[in-house]
């Protein structure tokens, strides 16, 4: 099914249809944003997100904490359903690697905490001139390659919390050595959308320690997004269902809205071959393992 020819949920599939509804997407952006045109606001998100019957939905900002706007959301009574998380990227905006803003994220509820996404030395050479091109990129490994102190204290702050890490935009050595500290501790971890640039062989190993693996829809979108979206469904293929999770990373002013882009990136492994009940895993149970334990 071509994205294109799709504009509304109730022409998908009614197979289709029934995974969206209970599904959960981990990596959702909306407004406000202070740098990037969003599609549509955080309420305007919850209530189509509703209207599909969807489970839950993980807020994403690069440059705030989203507990507070989840929280606001629920009180508001917006939707009794999808379950609201918040979290928080630890760029400049927040003070980089910084653990207090962790520790005040979680104790106002916040599931989520992402490592650097812009402002990680990694983004700086793979999309070089973005959003925070001025301040200084950050790495969380030391000049022998050794996990810095500072990042065994967030994981410490993940652990009181019984939290989730995102690895958000760090290179492969440095997510392969964060996530290979935050399983031993026994921390619920998830590669932050893996197909941009973790090497199949290496999401197996992550996986194979308990990890999960993102695979995000928003690529299928962009030009060229055919061969990317096949790409990533040989990678899941690869890797097995087992611990890979669908999401979107939708919101983009130029992007659809981001239930229907799930509901079209559910329906392209189906299109593909998958099965109905390895897709619900990689929309419904895996997700849900990853927030709630």
């Amino acid at each position: 099914m071509a994205p294109g020819m799709v504009e509304t949920i109730a022409e998908l599939p009614d197979r289709t249809r029934s995974l969206l509804s209970g599904s959960t997407d981990i990596h959702v952006h909306f407004a406000p944003d202070p740098y990037a045109e969003r599609r549509m606001d955080a309420r305007e998100l919850v209530r189509q997100a509703a209207d599909a019957g969807m489970a839950g939905l993980v807020l994403k900002s690069h440059e705030y904490p989203t507990q507070p706007l989840a929280w606001a959301l629920a009180s508001e009574g917006v939707a009794k359903s999808p379950k609201l998380y918040g979290g928080l990227s630890l760029d400049h905006a927040l003070g980089g690697l910084n653990p207090e803003a962790v520790r005040v994220s979680f104790r106002l509820g916040a599931r989520v905490m992402w490592m650097p996404t812009f402002d990680s030395a990694h983004w700086r050479t793979y999309r070089p001139g973005g959003f925070h091109a001025s301040a200084d990129p950050i790495t969380v490994l030391d000049a022998d390659g050794t996990l810095l102190p500072v990042c065994h204290e967030i994981l410490d702050v993940i652990v009181e919390h019984d939290a989730v890490l995102a690895t958000g935009h760090l290179s492969t050595p440095e997510t392969v050595a964060l996530v290979t500290e935050s399983r031993r501790r026994g921390i619920r971890t998830v590669i932050t959308h893996a197909a941009f640039w973790i090497p199949t062989d290496v999401q197996s190993k992550l996986a194979a320690l308990g990890a999960y693996i993102e695979q995000c829809g928003g690529p299928m979108f962009h030009e060229g997004g055919d061969a990317t979206a096949d790409e990533v469904v040989e990678q899941v293929r690869t890797v097995g269902v087992e611990q890979v999770i669908l999401s979107t990373d939708l919101g983009q002013a130029v992007n659809p809205d981001p239930p229907l882009g799930f509901g079209l990136w559910i329906e392209r492994f189906l299109e593909t071959g998958f099965s109905e009940a390895d897709v619900g895993r990689m929309v419904r149970e895996n997700p849900l393992a990853l927030l709630e334990g």
